[in-house]
């Protein structure tokens, strides 16, 4: 468990965290300024979340960037928010998820993987499978100056509206956990 969030300890003033634990796995949510407190989450994760403060990659246009080749990459995407009516959630079996935004809002939904019923098979090509979401699950507000951790097989439904639709810019750090 890193410092801080959901350990016990008290953070740093001004500083906050957010830690969903289940299923011996945690989903985090904090600051970008705060990403050095994770450094015992491993190397290629702490490289991960140095990657959210270099201007360089917050200016990068959309696309794939590979870092450690297909270990560690990030992906620049730039969309419109949806309903979380049009949504389902995704699991990764191979690759955790880093996200960030670099402009606008997003919720994004979070329930443990067994409240889940599976609408599309587990496709190990693009490490991705989908669930119908239920009828109740968390919904974290994520911008600008904050990133969430999603470990593998850790349900998540991004890109969903939290107000009026907008549009983001969101980069998503993959790291291979195989």
């Amino acid at each position: 468990m890193p410092r801080g969030a959901g350990s016990g300890e008290k953070l740093p003033a001004g500083k906050t965290g957010f830690v969903i634990a289940g299923q011996g796995r945690f989903m985090l949510l904090d600051q970008i300024d705060s990403a050095l407190m994770y450094g015992g989450l491993g190397e290629r994760v702490a490289i991960g979340l140095a990657l959210l403060s270099e201007e360089r990659v917050l200016q990068s246009p959309p696309g794939r960037y590979e870092v450690q080749g297909s270990d560690l990459f990030f992906v620049v995407d730039e969309y419109e928010t949806k309903p979380a009516t049009d949504g389902q959630f995704e699991i990764h079996r191979a690759y955790l998820d880093i996200q960030a935004l670099v402009s606008g809002t997003e919720y994004i939904g979070y329930t443990p993987l067994d409240r889940l019923i599976e609408a599309q098979p587990y496709d190990e090509q693009k490490d991705l499978a989908f669930y119908q979401p239920p009828p109740q699950y968390s919904r974290l507000a994520l911008r600008p100056g904050l990133f969430a951790i999603f470990w593998p097989h850790e349900p998540h439904m991004p890109c969903r509206t939290v107000d009026t639709p907008c549009r983001v810019k969101k980069i998503v750090v993959k790291i291979r956990m195989e």
